[in-house]
């Protein structure tokens, strides 16, 4: 664990130390797609280049749903592209429509954000401030930030440490984050547990345990269940919600996505009671002064909604899982996350040069995939992320693996060791 000190420009370290990697993928090619048109997982570039695509986070393909497209032209022909005016003011029917449908998936009290980054910059310095009602704090809060927790969260320690100490710890090592919740407590704050729940570059986190955690020390457990908001849940309440045990759930604050596998656009944060809602909903700084949300969005969100509260949602979630173990099958332990509750795979490579070689040679055979570069993953620990959807076809999921497998052969790469860090 370390406590990064509040002066240190820690995004100017990241900058300077990411340039010359990231750079190599736009040099080559892998970033910066000008995607032209689209069918499905299929892409077609500028250059008539036509792939398929392994880079988009929908995984239940929800967002070429003609029930989702409908929504969103419904509620612009109804009340323009935007309403600009902020939700304290006014808040149109289709908002306030999401709202209550959301509470009804997420099981709490939902307020709705531009974004999930968005949510966090408004909502954290809120409950590090002590004021939300159900979430008291000792002296004030003990940070403890996953290393390997989404940018969204790791940009914002400089706002955090205003408010407490900020520890940065493996989350996935139980003991680890007991080890910082004591420190916490000895110090005299309140530890929250700030951590991904499925990792947009490492594996499932043990929620039920953080949360037997944050319930043993006073404190509390903030997930980010972005990549689980969906294709968990009979109502698609997200992974941090199935597997939190349902007398801890009063511990937890859930952060969920409407731009991944939801579908639509924007971030949203469940919490405990109205009383929390409503204080966020008139404090948090980019709720109240955050720009408005897109009217398009928020029909296609109600559209989504109402389907996941419809017993149409399970196929949906039942025919990704299916293509999860079918490139589990085809590519075996060979895949970072392997036979795990997360739709993302890796290919671990190692070093930079042979994943942007392999990640060119899968381009060679139609084939576009994330290509993870420090600052994404350490130094040394390249991997090609797979973003699996319930649309992917058999055939391309078989073509996907026969490109990775005899990549590796024909490029004669070692496979990589497992990352440990972000």
């Amino acid at each position: 664990m370390n406590t990064p000190h509040p002066t240190v420009n820690w995004v100017s370290n990241r900058v300077r130390q990411a340039r010359d990697d990231q750079q190599q993928l736009f040099d080559a090619g892998l970033n910066g797609l000008k995607v032209m048109t689209r069918d499905g997982k299929n892409i077609e570039l500028d250059s008539g280049e036509c792939l398929t695509e392994f880079l988009s986070c929908s995984y239940l393909g929800l967002e070429c749903d003609p029930r989702l497209i409908e929504g969103a032209v419904q509620a612009v022909e109804m009340f323009g592209v935007q309403f600009a005016a902020a939700r304290t003011r006014a808040l149109l029917p289709p908002m306030r429509e999401l709202d209550e449908r959301l509470n009804q998936i997420f099981q709490g009290h939902t307020v709705t954000f531009n974004s999930v980054g968005s949510a966090h910059l408004g909502c954290l310095p809120l409950l590090g401030s002590g004021e939300l009602p159900s979430y008291p704090l000792r002296r004030g809060p003990g940070w403890i930030v996953d290393r390997a927790a989404h940018a969204s969260m790791q940009v914002l320690q400089g706002i955090l440490c205003q408010f407490g100490p900020v520890l940065r710890c493996d989350c996935s090592d139980v003991q680890q984050v007991e080890d910082a919740c004591t420190t916490a407590v000895a110090a005299g704050n309140t530890p929250i547990i700030l951590t991904d729940s499925i990792g947009s570059m490492r594996g499932v986190y043990p929620v039920n345990r953080l949360l037997q955690l944050a319930e043993r020390f006073d404190g509390y457990l903030y997930a980010d269940d972005a990549h689980g908001t969906s294709i968990h849940g009979l109502a698609g309440g997200g992974y941090a919600l199935v597997a939190a045990t349902e007398s801890l759930r009063d511990r937890m604050i859930v952060l969920s996505s409407l731009s991944k596998a939801f579908g639509a656009t924007g971030g949203a944060i469940t919490v405990r009671a109205v009383a929390d809602a409503e204080l966020i909903r008139r404090h948090a700084s980019t709720y109240t002064f955050g720009g408005p949300l897109s009217m398009g969005g928020v029909g296609a969100a109600v559209a989504s909604a109402n389907i996941h509260l419809s017993p149409q949602l399970g196929p949906l979630q039942a025919a990704l899982w299916r293509n999860v173990a079918l490139i589990d099958d085809l590519l075996g332990a060979r895949l970072g996350n392997h036979r795990i509750a997360s739709p993302i795979r890796f290919v671990r490579v190692g070093a930079e040069r042979d994943a942007v070689s392999l990640a060119l040679h899968l381009r060679r055979q139609a084939i576009a995939v994330t290509t993870a570069l420090f600052p994404v993953v350490a130094k040394g620990e390249a991997m090609l992320r797979l973003a699996i959807s319930a649309n992917h076809s058999q055939a391309q999921l078989e073509h996907l693996a026969t490109a990775v497998s005899t990549g590796f052969d024909e490029l004669c790469i070692r496979q990589g060791e497992r990352t440990h860090d972000r």
